[in-house]
């Protein structure tokens, strides 16, 4: 059946319009932050905070598409809670998800880190080859994996549970986008994992050598099968992606070495307050005494505040880069999956050709017979010919209007992430000049 490309549904909350999706994994999203372990209190009301904002970005997303706030297919998932399973390697992480779709009363299943990719491959081959840009799902991270599995001492306890928020927050944020979506949303599939107590079984033909042997073909057909380009629209915006991707590459490595650097600040203004509380309490002097030991307070608050500004750097803007990163690779396998429909299209005409040229042979040759399974051939051919044609058209049009409102969206989600950040820097900013302030009539009265 023919996809419509008119947008009736919400999109991506963070993410492209239509798919995406996010757990940033690529550098991943589930990997320890750069630096020293966060602290667990602070980490815990940074994630709510983005789950909030998140949630009212998922809500303004569907707003703006159905051009009614209030709609009654709006729907909200959450990760309630998370539940470790078994001891050592064996061991697992079960994620209770609670959803809300329109009036319907709430209900809540369980599942696995895998049912998600479960989820994920089922619903890629249903859209994917409509064009649909898909909002990826959080890729796996075996090195944070095994430090759940296998980790004991205190400050692997700590970045387990890191790893395991980041990780909830992540796969919240990909089912609340795949519910985004005006296509997805009404998806079978999508619904079953949400409401259903069993998950949904993995294609067999997706796995195993049937699946190799289909990525090998994907791989082969993107490497060698070129169109020619009517529509110039196709090349430029693929252009623009890619010179986009390699941006917020730079961007997120840039914000890598700030955090890993904010760290080490922290550790660094912490380690000096520490020292300065030990001279002081050897000082004679009483008013120089008092003025070092409240200059270890202020290197003590200081180190809290530049904590503050790491987390932000970290969660408020990084992992909107990082979920973008992923988006815009969801985006080039749309662009891709047009070219391997051309390839196909191609590759039937070409057979087509082929038929035709065979019937002439035999009419030539006076084989009745051979003329008879000529025409039959043909007449498939020409059926599937025009079957190509026609996905390739749906496949095109569709593309056009995702990567349309993923540009949208994404000026929206950069535009509030970046006024969030900045928000916070200039709160953290203000913080540290009012503690400079009240340290500083303590070294006026030096004598």
């Amino acid at each position: 059946a023919e996809v419509s490309t008119q947008s009736t549904g919400g999109h991506l909350q963070g993410a492209i319009p239509v798919r995406t999706n996010s757990d940033h994994d690529r550098v991943p999203f589930n990997t320890p932050a750069v630096g020293c372990a966060l602290d667990d209190t602070k980490t815990t009301a940074l994630l709510n905070a983005a789950k909030e904002s998140a949630q009212q970005n998922l809500k303004k997303s569907i707003g703006w598409v159905n051009g009614d706030k209030k709609s009654k297919d709006s729907a909200c998932i959450e990760i309630s809670s998370y539940t470790r399973i078994g001891e050592g390697y064996n061991s697992y992480i079960v994620y209770t998800i609670q959803t809300a779709l329109g009036e319907a009363p709430k209900t809540t299943v369980q599942r696995r880190f895998n049912d998600f990719f479960v989820l994920h491959q089922l619903i890629v081959e249903n859209y994917l080859p409509r064009g649909v840009i898909v909002p990826p799902v959080p890729e796996k991270n075996f090195m944070g994996t095994a430090k759940v599995r296998f980790g004991g001492n205190n400050e692997n306890i700590q970045d387990q549970s890191l790893f395991i928020k980041r990780r909830k927050a992540a796969l919240e944020r990909y089912l609340n986008r795949l519910m985004a979506h005006h296509l997805i949303s009404k998806d079978e599939t999508l619904r079953r994992f949400l409401q259903e107590e069993d998950a949904p079984r993995p294609n067999p033909n997706a796995s195993g050598i049937k699946g190799f042997m289909k990525n090998m073909e994907t791989m082969v057909t993107k490497a060698t099968a070129r169109i020619n380009e009517v529509d110039e629209w196709y090349e430029d915006k693929q252009g623009h992606i890619l010179e986009m991707e390699e941006t917020l590459k730079k961007i997120l490595a840039v914000v890598d070495n700030i955090v890993a650097d904010r760290r080490d600040l922290v550790a660094k203004s912490a380690a000096f307050g520490a020292s300065c509380l030990h001279l002081g309490e050897g000082e004679d002097n009483a008013s120089l005494r008092r003025a070092i030991t409240k200059l270890s307070e202020l290197e003590n608050n200081l180190s809290t505040v530049h904590s503050e500004m790491a987390d932000s750097d970290l969660f408020v803007f990084g992992e909107t880069v990082k979920d973008y990163i992923s988006i815009i690779q969801a985006a080039k396998a749309a662009f891709d999956e047009r070219v391997k429909t051309f390839s196909v299209w191609e590759s039937s005409q070409s057979t087509l050709a082929k038929k035709r040229e065979a019937k002439n042979k035999a009419t030539l040759q006076g084989k009745a017979d051979r003329v008879a399974q000529c025409d039959e051939d043909i007449r498939f051919w020409e059926g599937k010919v025009e079957k190509c044609q026609e996905d390739f058209e749906v496949i095109s049009k569709n593309l056009k209007e995702e990567i349309r409102i993923f540009e949208e969206i994404w000026v929206r989600d950069i535009k509030e992430s970046a006024i969030s950040y900045f928000q916070k820097l200039i709160d953290c900013e203000n913080q540290i000049v009012g503690h400079w302030k009240e340290f500083l009539p303590e070294a006026k009265i030096i004598n």
